[in-house]
């Protein structure tokens, strides 16, 4: 791991790519493969959107919504399927912590899919309250989660 490299998507060209990877490695993925209905979050106030780039090639991406009080939603972490199982996911989801922490992020919330519980908890993630401000709806399989930064 050593050519990984962790950024924040800034220009057009990177949002472009990090739209298309997580089109392809999320969205097209799922068993019902859809088109992406947030693309509009990459222009929207309140949005974060994070790559990781092994070498010249994005492998990871996470999106992060803002929310008040100094919390935040990790709303998306995905890692190119030939790269999983391999710590990439965790790496990514470690700087994105420490990116959130510098911009005074204090608690990082996230609904974890029943596969992926573990994954959370081996990373210090408990259960707690997601507390959408948006009030977006659930997915009822899902577990909140969330960890203090």
């Amino acid at each position: 791991m050593s050519d990984l490299h962790f950024q924040i998507c800034a220009t057009p060209e990177e949002k472009e790519a990090a739209k298309q990877f997580r089109q392809k490695h999320f969205f097209d993925c799922n068993r019902n493969s859809m088109r992406d209905p947030y693309v509009w979050t990459f222009d929207a106030p309140g949005h974060g959107h994070f790559a990781l780039y092994d070498g010249k090639r994005m492998v990871g991406y996470a999106h992060i919504q803002y929310w008040p009080n100094h919390r935040a939603a990790l709303r998306i972490i995905v890692v190119h399927e030939k790269k999983r199982k391999r710590g990439i996911g965790a790496y990514l989801l470690k700087c994105c912590e420490e990116a959130l922490k510098k911009e005074g992020i204090q608690v990082l919330h996230t609904e974890a899919a029943p596969d992926v519980v573990d994954f959370y908890r081996n990373l210090g993630y408990f259960e707690m309250p997601f507390n959408d401000p948006d009030h977006s709806p659930s997915d009822a399989s899902d577990t909140a989660m969330g960890k203090k930064l």
